[in-house]
């Protein structure tokens, strides 16, 4: 039987794992291009598919009586539907159907909305994520919407998109890191959501 804990928590560390992939691909394209750009691409395709899980079990743990209204799992739904179309526009990208610059906006808007998943999460976490890790969602949260501000506004060189880059790298990889692990070992349990593969 597999439980939602651990689905979750080793898509955490995949998506954790995808990221460190990505960040280093996306150096290497930014110096060297060619062929690190469509494995930054793939890289993002499985670190957005990877947190799926993670939304969910997230707002599993969310979920309860100091957010009426299933708050969490509006938050979820922000999440997964844009990590569904950050994935699609990558796939769509790898494939060669839209060009990047057609595709950029898109993809700026859909990581936007994952960092208001990611914002959203933390604010709604500090009771059953702890302080730690709701702070470690928070600043991925302001990492991608400063890469989605500062992409739009001045390119890949822009402050805003550097400086958010950075804060995202440090700040996703060690939470999705940490909630895996944490999920993985059972010392995190998702007791409002009942649920086995």
């Amino acid at each position: 039987m597999i439980t939602l804990e651990q689905v979750a928590g080793w898509s955490a560390l995949i998506a954790a794992v995808a990221t460190v992939i990505g960040a280093v691909t996306l150096m290497m394209f930014f110096a060297k291009g060619g062929l690190w750009g469509l494995a930054n691409d793939i890289a993002s395709i499985v670190l957005m598919l990877a947190t799926i899980p993670v939304a969910i079990a997230v707002a599993a743990l969310e979920d309860g009586p100091q957010f009426p209204g299933n708050v969490a799992w509006l938050v979820a739904a922000i999440g997964v539907v844009s990590m569904l179309l950050a994935a699609g526009f990558q796939v769509a990208l790898v494939m060669r159907m839209r060009s990047f610059e057609a595709l950029l906006p898109r993809t700026l808007a859909a990581g936007s909305g994952v960092g208001v998943w990611y914002l959203l999460s933390g604010l709604l976490g500090f009771p059953t994520l702890g302080a730690p890790l709701a702070i470690l969602a928070i600043l991925s949260g302001v990492g991608f919407i400063a890469i989605g501000y500062g992409f739009r506004i001045g390119g890949q060189r822009h402050p805003a998109a550097a400086i958010g880059g950075a804060v995202l790298f440090v700040a996703s990889t060690t939470f999705l890191t940490w909630l895996g692990v944490l999920l993985v070992t059972d010392i995190l349990v998702l007791e409002p959501f009942v649920g086995t593969l």
